[in-house]
């Protein structure tokens, strides 16, 4: 079926279809919805990383194996958010969320018994948040800024209606990535954000590539309007080119985050990777299927 798309032999009636992936739309809406309410209510919770709520370290030069690691990982003294390892050295980093003095003395005595270190050469630090509250606010206050001149620029380019379906797009796609990390409890690391602002730009381009579509397919039939027709033959189009630039761009991605894990190579590349490979094949499917229902309206 993709080869005779991709060849042109065949078509789907986008159209028809409509109806089904506006229902689907709603479904993920309600779906969205729950999950921050669960939120706000503290049924689910952001797993924020030591670099948004601070915390402590803990670092000491040992000899340690991986099932030293996991069991300090899995300790019920404090909450260990990640461990940092060292190339041809055998320096450990502990980064654990701040806690009372005493649990705190607890996890100390804990890594002492469990590396056979003494107290005195653990180097414990508490460290404050770097991506603290005024960050985050010029953060939001830059994007907001950023989506205001996206909205002028697809106006101006072509028309209002692209505009609206362009954000509503981008943020289906930045929900479902934040719902999925809710959902299953992963940690979200100043790594996540630069991941999530990526998604922005790919779900834009790959949504503007289809009104581009649209819009010279209006010149070429000299149409002051989309009929429907037109809509389905311009998705037609577009549909094997969309999902070709995604299988290009997610393959290198997986690689980093299944053959990376795989090797342990595990870390902020990894944090970079995963809400960038769940963005991308939202993006993909935030082009088409999202589109569709509004611009067929």
């Amino acid at each position: 079926m993709f080869k005779k798309l991709f060849l042109g032999n065949t078509r789907i009636d986008f159209y028809k279809l409509g109806t089904i992936f506006y229902r689907v739309f709603l479904f993920e809406i309600i779906i969205f919805t729950t999950v921050i309410l669960m939120t706000f209510t503290g049924v689910l919770s952001l797993n924020l990383s030591v670099d948004f709520t601070g915390g402590t370290t803990y670092q000491f030069d040992t000899t340690y194996t991986t099932t030293d690691i996991n069991d300090v990982m899995s300790s019920n003294i404090l909450e260990v958010s990640r461990y940092q390892t060292f190339e041809n050295s055998n320096s450990i980093i502990f980064r654990a969320t701040e806690a009372t003095a005493e649990k705190e003395a607890e996890f100390l005595n804990y890594l002492s018994n469990k590396f056979n270190v003494p107290d005195s050469d653990i180097e414990f630090q508490r460290v404050g948040p770097t991506f603290g509250a005024e960050i985050t606010q010029k953060g939001l206050r830059a994007l907001f800024i950023f989506l205001g001149f996206i909205v002028l620029l697809i106006t101006y380019r072509y028309e209002f209606k692209f505009s609206l379906i362009a954000l509503i797009a981008l943020i289906h796609d930045l929900l479902l990535c934040l719902t999925i990390y809710l959902l299953l409890n992963f940690e979200i690391t100043p790594s996540t954000v630069i991941a999530l602002l990526t998604i922005l730009g790919y779900s834009l381009y790959d949504t503007v590539i289809l009104f581009d579509k649209l819009n010279d397919s209006k010149k070429i039939k000299k149409q002051n309007n989309l009929n429907l027709e037109t809509l389905n033959i311009t998705f037609n189009e577009v549909l094997m080119r969309s999902i070709n630039t995604s299988i290009t761009s997610v393959i290198p991605i997986a690689s980093i985050l299944f053959i990376g894990n795989y090797l342990g190579l595990s870390g902020a590349l990894t944090d970079f990777a995963l809400p960038l490979f769940i963005g991308i094949l939202s993006g993909t499917y935030s082009s088409i299927f999202v589109t569709i229902p509004f611009l067929s309206k």
